[in-house]
């Protein structure tokens, strides 16, 4: 989120370090996590993730970007959404889909170096997203739990191998 808001929306100053940034000076605390609870300020507890947890599980159709052809799959059952009946035109959504998948359209096109374990950067900012990164993970396993009702033939062969395997995805 540093390099997008320097380098694409313009609103951070770059003279602002990766590491005043994380300390909060523009970073959102477990944004995510207040989010979902209506916990805009003050300290977040495990029952606010607990809570986050289980509107997630509640409200959310979970899909991952870096797993976008079976989360546009299940968005579509769930949403009964039906390519065209014309062949060219449903070989165009196809493409269209194919290609979101391909190239993607949530790319920083600049080059950046994430913070390292152990420096002080990788530390505030693991701090300032400590809930979030929790719900990203339930996130993971409702993903995997939705996939059973939602999704694609071959991730329910896939998903069926790994739990033979006593293994995650």
């Amino acid at each position: 989120m540093y390099y997008h808001r320097v380098h694409e929306l313009g609103d951070l100053d770059p003279e602002i370090s990766i590491e005043d940034f994380a300390q909060g000076n523009g970073i959102e605390n477990n944004w995510m996590t207040r989010f979902l609870t209506d916990r805009m300020e003050g300290e977040l507890t495990k029952a606010d993730l607990e809570q986050a947890k289980d509107i997630l599980k509640q409200k959310f159709m979970v899909g991952f970007i870096d797993d976008i052809e079976e989360s546009i799959y299940r968005f579509m059952k769930y949403n009964r959404w039906k390519y065209a009946e014309d062949e060219n035109q449903k070989m165009k959504e196809e493409d269209c889909v194919r290609d979101l998948a391909m190239v993607g359209s949530n790319i920083n096109p600049n080059e950046y170096e994430l913070p390292k374990r152990g420096t002080q950067a990788y530390a505030l900012i693991t701090w300032q997203t400590q809930f979030d990164t929790k719900l990203y993970e339930y996130g993971k396993e409702l993903f995997d739990l939705q996939t059973k009702t939602y999704g694609s033939k071959e991730r329910k062969k896939i998903l069926k191998k790994q739990k033979k395997k006593g293994g995650k995805l």
